[in-house]
């Protein structure tokens, strides 16, 4: 119990704009969710949000864990949503980069001249280049190796992002944002939207 009370504080330690949503959820589910607020001493919407982080944290994993990478296009999650710091730095570095394993991993199979769009959670693609197929490592809050990064030749930063609904629009079909990297076999399309 201590690393969900852990995880709890330090979540109320990073300030974000919340918005209001409503879920139906079992009465066997809300009881347990009280009985946590109250050992903690926290509120019900203090645990939900951390509860439903963490299972988003876990989908995305499961999501990236089961998609190969084999395309020429990727569009590359800049972890907005968990780390402001590391979105910022891959737009001002002109980097796509991922952290720990296995998401990490996913920056290994950016070949030279793959095009790599950066996504930003509730912006769209904010940014694109081409790998450099050089796979380099650093630190991440101090633990070695973790971060994985290649840099982008002719890197752009797009005026106007290209949102979720406009991709959507241009490929003709869904596309799930949840990953950390995915394939875009069809991503000729948004290059040739942006490039217009």
């Amino acid at each position: 119990m201590s690393d969900i009370t852990t995880l709890i504080k330090e979540s109320k330690k990073k300030k974000s704009e919340l918005i209001a949503t409503t879920v139906r959820i079992p009465k066997e589910l809300q009881s347990v969710i009280e009985e946590i607020a109250e050992y903690l001493s926290l509120s019900k919407q203090e645990v939900m949000l951390k509860l439903i982080e963490e299972g988003v944290k876990i989908a995305e994993q499961a999501i990236s864990e089961e998609e190969p990478t084999v395309s020429n296009f990727h569009v590359l999650n800049t972890n907005k949503r968990y780390d402001l710091e590391a979105h910022k730095e891959m737009m001002d570095l002109g980097i796509a980069a991922a952290f720990y394993d296995p998401c990490k991993l996913n920056i290994d199979k950016i070949k030279k001249d793959d095009v790599v769009f950066l996504y930003a959670n509730g912006i769209g693609i904010v940014a694109y280049g081409k790998g450099s197929g050089e796979t380099l490592k650093k630190a991440y809050y101090d633990e070695e190796n973790e971060c994985h990064y290649q840099e982008l030749i002719d890197f752009v930063r797009l005026e106007k992002p290209i949102s979720a609904a406009e991709i959507k629009k241009i490929l003709d079909r869904n596309v799930v944002f949840l990953r950390v990297m995915s394939s875009m076999p069809d991503g000729q399309k948004i290059l040739d939207a942006i490039t217009e």
